[in-house]
């Protein structure tokens, strides 16, 4: 092994180490509070199957907040990825601000979003809405970027060459490349948006994520036992949907 190898493996083992620690992690803690888990989870079985027609609203509350965000956001981002690709961006003086601007939408997580936008809209749906449709932009964006920027130079440095625009030459050049991973994200992230809907539900944002978090806190756990379900259901139910949209589309 080479001094290279060995200082690089030295130098991982003391990340990894150092990370273990900092992070408290105890395999001794975890199994003497192990116990607690199974004495949770005998207090939520049986579920409470009555619950489940009151569960009706929520879960297609839920479904409209990971459609519309997903849907607003990927339109949003397809001028955002254009702007931020470095191969058809105008100008340094746009592409450099633009990125920013998606790397900021992105930093923030969706539930810090969705309590800046709980406190400007007041509690339910429209605040997750808007949170998940800035953080979406922000990733969409970057990624549809950066397949804009790994395309096939070659049509677009002739359509350059004949005198088309940066857009003729975004949209003749390198969409058609990009055109299946972009359909590919805005399914992915209708999986990601219709999942975080419910956990943004624990911040006032509606959906079942508020009546899992409510039934939680009130300690009627086998009605949040039949709200995790029912969240089980629809995301296998959406896993599927997308999944054979995939073979259909792309």
């Amino acid at each position: 092994m080479t001094p290279l190898r060995m200082g690089v493996m030295i130098v991982a083992v003391g990340v990894y180490w150092t990370s273990i620690k900092g992070t408290e992690m105890s395999i001794q803690e975890f199994v003497t509070g192990f116990p607690a888990i199974l004495d949770l989870l005998s207090q939520m079985f049986p579920p409470d199957w009555s619950y489940l027609k009151r569960l009706g609203w929520p879960v297609i509350e839920t479904l409209q907040i990971g459609i519309i965000s997903t849907v607003v956001a990927s339109i949003l981002a397809l001028p955002m990825a254009f702007l931020a690709a470095k191969n058809v961006s105008p100008s340094p003086i746009i592409y450099l601000p633009v990125r920013l601007f998606l790397t900021v939408c992105r930093g923030v997580s969706e539930i810090i979003w969705a309590l800046l936008f709980v406190v400007a809209v007041g509690l339910g749906p429209f605040a997750g809405v808007i949170a998940l449709i800035i953080y979406c932009v922000g990733v969409i964006g970057k990624l549809l970027a950066e397949a804009i920027e790994a395309v096939d130079p070659g049509p677009l440095e002739a359509m350059s060459a004949a005198g088309a625009s940066r857009w003729k030459v975004f949209l003749y050049g390198a969409w058609p490349q990009v055109l299946p991973l972009y359909l590919s994200y805005c399914l992915y992230y209708w999986d990601h948006n219709t999942r975080q809907a419910v956990v943004l539900g624990f911040v006032g944002a509606g959906g079942v994520g508020y009546a899992l978090f409510f039934n939680i806190s009130t300690y009627y756990f086998e009605k949040a036992m039949m709200a995790m379900i029912v969240l089980v259901l629809l995301i296998v139910i959406i896993d599927r949907f997308c999944l054979f949209l995939r073979q259909k589309i792309i």
